[in-house]
């Protein structure tokens, strides 16, 4: 199935042609026929699908570039994922010169656009903070021809608080306009609270993969080693060509990536703690594949397109598993191949087999003295066998106790631990007795029960 399935223009499909797009995503060929329609969707797709795209082409085939109207809004929770979308638009846009497209984020942004250019334009891309200070508090364009609104990752602007600033823009936009909405996961919190502005025609469609298909899942069982030795060892052994590691704190991020830097190996850092400066100068050097190792927070996991990402790395877990998926997602995207590994010992081995029961589909490694080895059976049972102890009747507990007061002096004694061990061992000895008898019988009765039929 190629792009002119969807009766786009001829314009439109060359122009896909020479951005390299021929033939739509899974995701593509669900909603861009719908969306053509003008329907609104709540689409959840895996992360990396091309869900940009599925709403790019409907705007660009619809929008009336001769009206000199905002007609298609894109919200996005980020600074980075909004400029991200510019970016893709602006390469379609190329092939359109009267297609006119705006990128507000900042300040600067809106300063320098006003001054640009008096004529509205026909796409507006934003943060939703600076959305509604230009469309609602300055009230610079007129929203009344808008057909398409766009939410972006609409579960992270819940999760930052944007979705006040998102139900004001939607009820000054007029009745009839198709509102799209994509989200990585669909929780109930998100339904409600898109349900106080949506249509009745809005539809729900989702996939049940969380991954791409193409992202292989390992967990790695570092033993006592530290984070960032764990990592230095894996990178010696494996040799991946671009490395995305997550940490789960801005503090961890930034300590694993100084001691790397300690040892000789560098890294390109991105958290929230860095300035304006340093993060665009971080994304820069990302865009130009200028270190094969790159150290961050979530902030990268959530929508960002990186390149020919090979081995997606979290360094610790999420309190929130739902970010695991994300930080999976940054590898194998359009089809193509990726593994996820994630490291974890005996400290955070409980969040390890939670996110083990929401993905079956790891397998396991263990990396100790400078090798990576596959094992054949879970690991977890191994470690728990070190770190659990067997749950013991309660009268055997009581005699136990009972034991070790009887074999207690209130002067120590030659051989005191040695009585003591004994007199516990005896009881112990008494119970497995026990457990032998009942079994015997237990064997007896089935086979008096069978005799008897």
């Amino acid at each position: 199935m190629s792009f002119k399935a969807f009766n786009l223009s001829s314009s439109l499909i060359e122009a896909l042609a020479k951005c390299g797009y021929e033939n739509p995503s899974a995701v593509q060929k669900n909603i861009i026929p719908r969306a053509l329609r003008g329907e609104s969707l709540l689409v959840q797709s895996a992360t990396g699908t091309g869900k940009t795209h599925s709403f790019l082409i409907p705007i660009f085939e619809k929008v009336d570039v001769h009206l000199p109207r905002v007609q298609a809004l894109v919200l996005s929770p980020t600074k980075e994922l909004a400029r991200q979308t510019y970016e893709f638009a602006r390469e379609l846009g190329r092939y359109f010169p009267k297609f006119r497209i705006r990128l507000y984020t900042s300040e600067d942004e809106v300063t320098q656009n006003l001054e640009g250019s008096s004529i509205p334009p026909h796409l507006i891309i934003g943060t939703p903070g600076r959305m509604k200070d230009v469309l609602l508090s300055r009230h610079l364009f007129s929203l009344q021809n808008v057909r398409y609104f766009i939410l972006d990752e609409a579960d992270m602007l819940l999760d930052l608080g944007f979705m006040n600033d998102v139900e004001e823009i939607c009820r000054a936009l007029p009745s009839k306009h198709s509102l799209l909405v994509f989200s990585a996961t669909l929780r109930q919190n998100l339904r409600d609270s898109l349900s106080k502005f949506v249509k009745e025609d809005f539809r729900y469609e989702a996939e049940e993969i969380k991954t791409s298909r193409g992202v292989r899942h390992h967990f790695v069982d570092i033993k006592h080693g530290g984070i960032a030795s764990a990592l230095r060892d894996f990178l010696e052994i494996k040799h991946p060509y671009l490395t995305l590691a997550f940490a789960s704190s801005k503090e961890e991020a930034e300590e694993v990536s100084q001691t790397l830097r300690e040892w000789g190996i560098s890294s390109i850092l991105y958290t929230g703690n860095l300035e304006k400066r340093e993060r665009a100068r971080a994304l820069r050097r990302i865009r130009e594949d200028d270190c094969p190792l790159i150290i961050a927070t979530d902030l990268l996991a959530r929508g960002m397109d990186i390149e020919h990402v090979s081995d997606v790395i979290s360094l610790s877990l999420p309190s929130d598993l739902d970010f695991y998926f994300h930080r999976a997602g940054r590898t194998g995207r359009f089809g193509k191949e990726g593994d996820s590994w994630v490291f974890y010992n005996a400290d955070t081995l409980t969040r390890a087999k939670r996110l083990y029961e929401e993905e079956p589909s790891f397998d396991f490694y263990s990396l100790k003295g400078k090798a990576l080895k596959q094992e054949k059976k879970s690991l977890f049972s191994l470690r728990e066998r070190g770190t659990q102890k067997k749950e013991l009747p309660i009268e055997e507990r009581k005699e136990i106790l009972i034991a070790k007061a009887r074999s207690r002096k209130k002067h120590v004694e030659p051989m005191h631990k040695k009585k003591t061990q004994i007199a516990i061992e005896q009881v112990k000895r008494k119970y497995r007795r026990k457990a032998i008898r009942e079994a015997i019988r237990g064997q007896l009765d089935k086979e008096f029960r069978k005799k008897d039929r």
